[in-house]
């Protein structure tokens, strides 16, 4: 039995195979003042054929060094932005017959040419922009938007997509039940070939506690001709307005302005409805009424 099996070893290890190598590959001598922005393969497939023997001589005590794909050896082209090195495939293969012994012989590779496209680095002023995912506890209020500090950074990166970019984001910050301001530094999002001399800003997110607050808000009318002529009732709204504690006396019904607009005049109807039209940064107007007012036509 053991015979049978060394001499169907021996048999089969006599004939010619084929097989496929996976070799890395490493990118060297792209200019200093580009980046690559492409995205280009980690390995070069490539199909080989050989004794048996042979094949597993190499498997066993072979290596697959890397590859060293040379951008300067390439065929250049002007692109938009940068340059293109075209590596085509005949070079390909000469590289990768430097790693495998002359006795076996290369089939194919899967690549028939790698194209590397570069673009110059440049630089440009960009917004920063809060990732931030939050809840606010039940008794308390987010009194401002959010705000980063710097709000803007010189941000360096490849000229077509820079071109593109009007800000860049901050790393996402998660925060559970606030009940009260917090002030942090947070990374910046570069994106790959992107870079800044700022690497993080600071995040602030101004929370007070709640209050609410009723106030009585005069009712103007919007028209061009008949302002004079239609008395309202009532002529004002009763406001409920969730606001922070700390800018509790500092709300004013002036800073409040509720219409009504004689566009949607009709003396087939008894009411006109009533729009609010503006109201301070950090209130909240949770309610008002009435939401329709009655009028009459004064001669």
């Amino acid at each position: 039995m053991c015979l049978t099996t060394v001499f169907w070893l021996l048999n089969a290890f006599t004939k010619d195979y084929s097989t496929e190598l996976n070799f890395p590959l490493r990118y060297e001598n792209v200019p200093a003042e580009q980046v690559v922005v492409n995205e280009l393969p980690r390995f070069l497939t490539v199909k080989v054929n050989g004794f048996g023997f042979k094949l597993l001589s190499f498997y066993l005590f072979g290596s697959l060094d890397s590859l060293s794909v040379d951008y300067s050896s390439g065929i250049k082209k002007f692109r938009q932005g940068g340059d293109l090195s075209i590596i085509p495939k005949l070079r390909l293969e000469k590289l990768a017959n430097t790693e495998i012994p002359s006795d076996i012989k290369i089939e194919n590779i899967n690549i028939d040419s790698l194209r590397i496209c570069t673009d110059y680095i440049t630089e440009k002023i960009v917004n920063v922009r809060p990732n931030v995912n939050y809840t606010i506890s039940g008794q308390s209020y987010l009194k401002d938007s959010i705000t980063v500090s710097p709000k803007q950074i010189l941000l360096s990166g490849p000229t077509s997509l820079l071109n593109k970019l009007d800000f860049i984001s901050t790393q996402l910050l998660t925060l559970e039940d606030l009940d009260k301001s917090v002030s942090k530094d947070v990374d910046l999002d570069f994106a790959m070939n992107f870079s800044s001399d700022t690497k993080h800003v600071r995040l602030m997110i101004h929370v007070d506690k709640a209050t609410e607050k009723e106030l009585v808000v005069p009712i103007d009318i919007i028209s061009d001709s008949t302002e004079n002529n239609i008395k309202l009732f009532p002529n004002a709204v009763k406001v409920r307005v969730k606001i922070g504690l700390s800018d509790f006396d500092k709300l004013e019904a002036s800073q409040f302005s509720f219409v009504v607009e004689t566009t949607d005049f009709d003396q087939s109807k008894k009411y006109l409805t009533v729009k609010n039209v503006k109201s301070p940064k950090g209130a909240e107007v949770l309610d008002y009424s009435p939401h329709r007012v009655e009028y009459i036509l004064k001669n």
